[in-house]
């Protein structure tokens, strides 16, 4: 079951220079080449993860706790915030996106301080990454922590979400969940997931030129390190073949200028043959690869929407129990 919204508001004047400073700036130079990629990668996985910043921690309750050897953030809303209760009304298992390759940066953390709102504990695993770990090593752990999170305190629901390669790893926990006859979470949020690694559509090549985030090679060999031993287009690590029946409820937000989009579009369509998941695609116009997580006009708008997703997920999952 398939529903495609498309948002067609024009962008903002604001959000026009934005993307003309990303552009200048050369913000997809980090995938573009096989061997730049991965120096670059590395790079960055030696100066770690960027931990909750300041304003996150003042404006929010954090904490950090050892999931096995995964750091595990946890941020909640602050009682003595305007409009809003404490405690927590559902969980969000939250998967940083950065091609597999790339920790957390600062734009994760505005993203998480508004789900907080819903009210929600948002809960920020800083996973392993490729080229050190592929997702043999990675996805055990992340669904071992899943289902943690839904048994430890049931009456909170778990929605699960994540971006672009956090996407991907959102969906091929559910399906692990599900073949482990696991409690699934309430609802899966996926933006801009990256569902084929391969980037095997030939629309791609054309989209490139209109994203200003994402390289095609780069990317494609960060697929490969993840992959491991395994096929690129194993449904584990590629999701836009796996088999959707019996999945939560899933809504995927995606730009029509991302390069991930192709998929998105195909995987959509295998979506209108199932009978068991309900699938919501929201599509915005002009938008580029992840732009939730950045201080524009459009990104705080869907970051509304996505606090008013978890909490209508929530609300659904507890009157299903």
């Amino acid at each position: 079951m398939l529903d495609w919204q498309v948002d067609d508001r024009p962008a903002t004047p604001y959000t026009r220079c934005y993307v003309a400073v990303m552009w200048l700036l050369r913000d997809k130079k980090a995938f573009e080449g096989t061997t730049h990629t991965l120096d670059q990668a590395m790079e960055l996985q030696a100066k770690g993860d960027r931990p909750p910043t300041r304003w996150t921690r003042i404006a929010r309750l954090v904490s950090s706790e050892r999931r096995g050897d995964i750091e595990v953030w946890r941020v909640r809303p602050r009682p003595w915030l305007p409009g809003h209760v404490a405690p927590a009304r559902a969980r969000v298992l939250y998967l940083h996106g950065g091609g597999f390759v790339h920790p957390l940066t600062a734009d994760y953390w505005r993203l998480v301080r508004a789900l907080s709102l819903a009210p929600a504990e948002v809960l920020v695993p800083a996973y392993p990454l490729a080229p050190l770990h592929t997702v043999d090593d990675v996805l055990p752990r992340l669904v071992e922590l899943a289902m943690d999170l839904t048994q430890e305190r049931p009456e909170l629901p778990l929605v699960i979400m994540g971006d672009s390669a956090g996407g991907a790893l959102s969906l091929a926990i559910a399906e692990q969940l599900r073949e482990r006859g696991a409690r699934m979470p309430a609802g899966l949020v996926c933006l801009s997931p990256w569902l084929d690694v391969t980037l095997g559509d030939e629309k791609v090549a054309g989209l490139e030129s209109t994203d200003p985030m994402l390289a095609e090679s780069g990317l494609r060999a960060a697929g490969r390190l993840w992959a491991g031993r395994r096929s690129p287009l194993d449904p584990i690590v590629s999701p836009s073949e796996a088999d959707l029946e019996n999945l939560p409820d899933i809504d995927v937000f995606i730009g029509d200028h991302d390069i991930l989009r192709p998929a998105v579009s195909a995987w959509a369509d295998r979506a209108r043959r199932s009978s068991t998941t309900r699938v919501t695609v929201h599509e915005v116009n002009a938008m580029f690869h992840v732009w939730m997580t950045r201080a524009v006009p459009e990104a705080r708008r869907t970051r509304r929407q996505l606090v008013r997703l978890v909490r209508e997920r929530a609300s659904a999952a507890r009157l299903a129990h």
